[in-house]
């Protein structure tokens, strides 16, 4: 694959979150991919992790909306830069439990380092500051 067809994947995994429907982004993800959550320490694999991903969050952020800031790409690997938005006025699950909805707005840089092969992502990882979504929840100071 194209340097240029990783960075159009990886674009396709990413804008699936504005997507009603999580099936535009779990059709990239190899069946074997491990994909992980760095800071909740949380591996999704596959195309269900994805898309049990997406159900949490589309559940506290019905609003949500992922916005690509920047994407480099060198053959397989690719790193995407993005902004993570929303209202949450759903229930937030976490490993530590249920967090009742805040009605609060969050705008959270992240970054994803991915491993495209053959049209899929094989592999990643997200990287982002749980403290700047506690403190825009109002859940820490």
């Amino acid at each position: 694959m194209s340097t240029e067809r990783n960075i159009d994947i990886a674009r396709i995994f990413h804008e699936a979150w504005n997507d009603p429907d999580p099936e535009r982004g779990a059709a990239v993800i190899a069946d074997d991919c491990q994909f992980v959550d760095v800071p909740r320490s949380e591996r999704l694999i596959g195309p269900d992790g994805y898309r049990r991903d997406y159900y949490r969050w589309r559940k506290a952020f019905p609003d949500g909306h992922v916005e690509i800031i920047n994407v480099l790409a060198a053959g397989d690997d690719v790193v995407v830069e993005f902004v993570n938005q929303g209202t949450n006025s759903g229930p937030i699950s976490t490993t530590q439990g249920d967090f009742p909805p805040t009605n609060r707005c969050i705008k959270v840089p992240y970054c994803s380092v991915m491993r495209i092969q053959d049209g899929k992502v094989v592999s990643g990882r997200d990287y982002y500051d749980v403290c700047t979504i506690l403190r825009q929840l109002g859940l820490t100071v």
